[in-house]
C-alpha cells in the first residue's frame, strides 16, 4: 500500500479570503483527516468554503500518541493536512514536531505555502537587507526574556518577533531596553478589521507606548542595523 501524503497548509492570518485555491481543492478533494491546533477555529475555515474533511486536535500539549495516530494513518495510505489556528504552520506551533515525525518515517511532506504574519510584516517593513531573523515568541519571564533579547542582539538585520496581547507591553517594554536607538514596527491583527501598523524609534518610545491597544495578536520587527547599548 502506498502511504499517504502530509501536507503542511498555511491558512488565513486573519482574513479568510486569504486562502489559496490549492490549499481549498487539497482540503476537499485530497485529506481525509485535518490535524490542527484548534478545531474549533479551523472548523470555521472549513465551514466557510465547505469543507467536509474530519478535524483532530494536534496542540502544544496533545500527547505523543497523537502525533503516533497522524503517522499511522499516514502509513495506511490517508493523507492528512496539517493546520495551525492561523498562518504558516512549522513557525511557533506543533507543526514542527509532526514534520519531524513523518520525515524520520520517510513519508512525504508537502508545503502548501500560503498567509504567514511573519512574511506580511517584513513585506510592509520597508527593510532593503537580506538578513532576517524570525525568533518567534521569547520567554514569559523578564529575566529570561531579556536575556533572550540581549543574545538577539548579536545579529545585525530584521529580527520579527511574536507577541500575545497580555504580554505586548513588557516585550515593547524590554526590547527599547536592549534596542534604545532602534526602529520598532508593531502590527496588530493583521489582515483583519481592526489592523494597525505602528511604529517608532529612540525618543518616541514612551509616547509610542500609550498608543498600543492591548487586544488582538501581534508581530514586532526591530531593525537592528545601527550600533546600540546592551
Amino acid at each position: 500500500m502506498k502511504p499517504g501524503t502530509l501536507y503542511i497548509i498555511a491558512t488565513p492570518i486573519g482574513n479568510l479570503e486569504d486562502i489559496t485555491r490549492r490549499a481549498i481543492k487539497i482540503l476537499s478533494e485530497t485529506v481525509d483527516t485535518v490535524f490542527c491546533e484548534d478545531t474549533r477555529q479551523t472548523r470555521k475555515l472549513l465551514v466557510r468554503y465547505q469543507i467536509t474533511a474530519r478535524t483532530e486536535s494536534l496542540h502544544a500539549h496533545s500527547s505523543e500518541l497523537k502525533i503516533t495516530r497522524a503517522i499511522d494513518l499516514l502509513k495506511k495510505g490517508s493523507s492528512v493536512a496539517y493546520l495551525t489556528d492561523s498562518g504558516t504552520p512549522g513557525l511557533s506551533d506543533p507543526g514542527a514536531k509532526l514534520v519531524s515525525r513523518a520525515r524520520d518515517s520517510g513519508l512525504n511532506v508537502c508545503p502548501i505555502p500560503g498567509a504567514s504574519a511573519l512574511t506580511s510584516l517584513v513585506s510592509v517593513s520597508g527593510y532593503q537587507g537580506k538578513n532576517i531573523m524570525f525568533a518567534g515568541f521569547l520567554s514569559k519571564k523578564g529575566n529570561k526574556r531579556k536575556n533572550e533579547l540581549k543574545k538577539l542582539g548579536k545579529f545585525e538585520g530584521l529580527i520579527v518577533l511574536y507577541e500575545s496581547p497580555y504580554r505586548i507591553k513588557k516585550l515593547l517594554n524590554a526590547i527599547h531596553e536592549t534596542f534604545p536607538k532602534q526602529r520598532v514596527i508593531v502590527a496588530r491583527e493583521m489582515s483583519k478589521i481592526h489592523e494597525e501598523f505602528l511604529s517608532y524609534s529612540g525618543d518616541d518610545f514612551e509616547s509610542f507606548l500609550d498608543s498600543v491597544t492591548e487586544k488582538g495578536e501581534f508581530t514586532v520587527a526591530i531593525f537592528n542595523d545601527l550600533p546600540h547599548l546592551t
